[in-house]
């Protein structure tokens, strides 16, 4: 009778020790919060400020009606983290392209919001396996009026089991025929947790 109730409850305990996963909101409350690195709310804070700081100031536009054509250049990463920026850039574009202020080059910038059919087709120009006439020619591909670079930043301070992480995302839209920075801004994240005794 024992070994027949021990084959029943041990299911039961091993399925009691994991959680079940399950889809969650983006930007809800049930969000992982971790204190030593950048989460997805994270970046959707920083993508969001600095879209809404953007396409407000209206350096996108042209006084002559020409939409400007923006690359997307090196998010630098300072923290202690492998970050992905392309989380942050993406959601930029996408918003830059939604305004109808302005263009987003995929041609150039950062490797990976690079489009790299753009050149790869050119390279098919003399390839007798192409009609030439269907074939993008060379000299048509528009250069870029702004680049948006940046940087992330991380300062960490820790006293006793109380941790505090300091990030800042920082971003800079130039003018490529001046080099004048037109737009900057910070979104500034500041996380604090106490670390359990037993880790």
């Amino acid at each position: 009778m024992l070994k027949g109730t021990l084959f029943i409850f041990l299911p039961l305990l091993l399925t009691s020790c994991g959680t079940t996963a399950h889809l969650i909101e983006v930007g809800s409350d049930e969000e992982l919060t971790t204190i030593s690195s950048i989460d997805p709310r994270d970046w959707q804070k920083a993508a969001a400020d600095s879209i809404g700081s953007m396409l407000e100031s209206g350096v996108l536009k042209r006084p002559d009606g020409r939409k400007n054509v923006v690359m997307i250049s090196r998010i630098r990463n300072y923290t202690l983290q492998h970050l992905e920026s392309r989380l942050l850039t993406a959601k930029m574009r996408q918003a830059i392209l939604a305004s109808g202020q302005a263009v987003v080059t995929s041609a150039i910038g950062n490797s990976s919001n690079v489009d790299l059919a753009v050149r790869r087709i050119r390279d098919k120009e003399y390839d007798d396996l192409f009609n030439q006439d269907t074939v993008q020619k060379r000299g048509t591909v528009i250069g870029p009026d702004l680049s948006l670079s940046g940087s992330i930043t991380q300062q960490t301070a820790v006293q006793g089991r109380t941790e505090e992480s300091y990030f800042v995302f920082h971003l800079v839209l130039t003018d490529l025929k001046t080099g004048l920075a037109l737009w900057e801004n910070n979104v500034e994240i500041a996380k604090q947790g106490t670390h359990s005794i037993f880790e």
